[in-house]
């Protein structure tokens, strides 16, 4: 684990906190755990989302993370790894990953009704 990483726990989820940048870590199914969700993020979100690779390396396993864009107004980008599955999420980030699962379920029953 990254030396600037402390360890906590939100609502019964792990989460890992950068001391340096703040940044908050989540293992894979910790994200799903804290929001109550089935999946770190929800299949109806993904399918529309847009990826690329990010700048910036998994404090969990060093991998290059994909930075996965989701078409809110705005527009919500989060940091995912590839290899481990971890999220890295920002203060802001966190904040609104609730509207993001709220957007999914509304998309699902879009679709539905057509």
């Amino acid at each position: 684990m990254n030396s600037h990483m402390s360890e906590q726990v939100w609502g019964g989820a792990p989460v890992r906190i950068c001391m340096k940048c703040g940044a908050n870590f989540f293992t894979a199914g910790a994200l799903a755990g804290f929001e109550g969700w089935s999946e770190d993020v929800p299949t109806a979100a993904e399918c529309c989302a847009k990826h690329a690779q990010a700048s910036v390396h998994c404090p969990g396993c060093t991998t290059v993370l994909d930075r996965i864009e989701f078409p809110l107004d705005p527009p919500l980008e989060i940091e995912r790894c590839p290899r481990c599955h971890g999220i890295l999420l920002d203060f802001e980030e966190i904040r609104r990953v609730p509207a993001l699962g709220a957007w999914a379920k509304q998309t699902v029953a879009e679709r539905a009704g057509r």
